[in-house]
């Protein structure tokens, strides 16, 4: 089965298909949606199909299955052979609505199932979470106000979250809770196999520029501050120095203070190793699922999460580029 795009006006579904090409998507756990792109052939020819796509039009990107459901935010004419098109899903909304928000001391999935409501955007399923939250958000977007919601339940519980939507539905769930094996099938006839079997190439990055050794929990104003909670490595401080960190609680919140303190020492006492690896296609692979990799030729061994994720379909050849992050 072939790709398809679809174009969606005023309820009715327009197969672009035969005319779309460069296309590609993109997502990222940095960010909040995902990215579609795509070309349109265009010619003054008599018999051409002059058909018109315009910005806030609704793209759909199938195969098997929905991999894309999204808006048209732009269009670009830089010739007159060809029209390009960028699509955002319906996160969009998320990163471009601002709202005022107060909480008092509701749950943290609660709090976010209440902004989806504001927003009408429809709730696939938000991950059972612990923290409640206290706060008042205004100038903010939505996207700004998810993530510091999530921020707050990851210091305090030292889970991570991965938040994307699936056709018309927002989901958030824990961070490594999905793993996938990528796979690419050549032909009907041949059997498919995992693409982590071929890497074509890979870069790998190691770093201690995000890292720290030494967190403290503070409360106060200007005036005066108070010491409520720290964690330290004192044997990471001798070998890469004192690197510290200093985060801002409310003094009500001082019972939480250490608990917090010892979690953000976990998620940032680390050297970061990152990788980049081209990969045959596979529709299925987005940024926040986890794959084991087995390459031994290029000595990547382990479980990965993916952190981002770049397809491209282009003259019948489906690649991707992964950014990973060891588990």
């Amino acid at each position: 089965m072939t790709y398809q795009v679809i174009i969606v006006k005023q309820n009715q579904c327009y197969d672009v298909s035969d005319i779309a090409g460069n296309i590609s998507w993109n997502d990222s756990i940095e960010s909040l949606g995902m990215e579609f792109d795509f070309s349109i052939a265009t010619s003054d020819e008599k018999y051409f199909t002059k058909f018109v796509i315009e910005v806030g039009d609704m793209v759909l990107f199938t195969k098997e299955y929905e991999i894309f459901r999204g808006i048209i935010v732009s269009k670009t004419v830089s010739a007159t052979t060809e029209q390009n098109f960028k699509a955002y899903d319906f996160c969009w909304y998320f990163n471009k609505s601002k709202v005022i928000k107060q909480f008092n001391g509701i749950n943290a999935g609660k709090a976010i199932q209440q902004l989806c409501d504001e927003l009408n955007i429809k709730i696939g399923e938000i991950a059972p979470m612990r923290s409640n939250i206290k706060h008042i958000y205004y100038d903010k977007t939505a996207a700004d106000i998810i993530e510091d919601i999530l921020e707050q339940e990851t210091a305090e519980t030292a889970k991570s979250y991965i938040k994307e939507m699936r056709g018309d539905s927002f989901y958030i769930f824990e961070k490594g809770s999905i793993t996938i094996q990528p796979m690419f099938k050549p032909a009907v006839n041949i059997a498919a196999f995992p693409v982590t079997n071929e890497i074509g190439s890979f870069n790998k990055v190691w770093s201690i520029e995000e890292m720290k050794n030494d967190v403290k929990i503070v409360s106060g104003s200007e005036k005066s501050v108070r010491i409520l909670g720290e964690a330290k490595d004192e044997q990471n401080i001798k070998k890469y120095g004192l690197l510290q960190e200093i985060e801002t609680i409310d003094e009500k919140e001082f019972n939480k203070a250490q608990n917090i303190a010892q979690n953000k020492l976990k998620q940032y006492n680390k050297i970061e190793e990152t990788i980049s690896v081209n990969l045959l296609g596979d529709d299925s692979t987005r940024a926040g699922r986890t794959i084991t990799i087995n390459h031994k030729k290029s000595e990547i061994l382990g479980n990965f999460l993916i952190t981002s994720c770049n397809h491209t379909f282009s003259k019948g050849i489906h690649t991707m580029t992964l950014e990973l992050e060891r588990i």
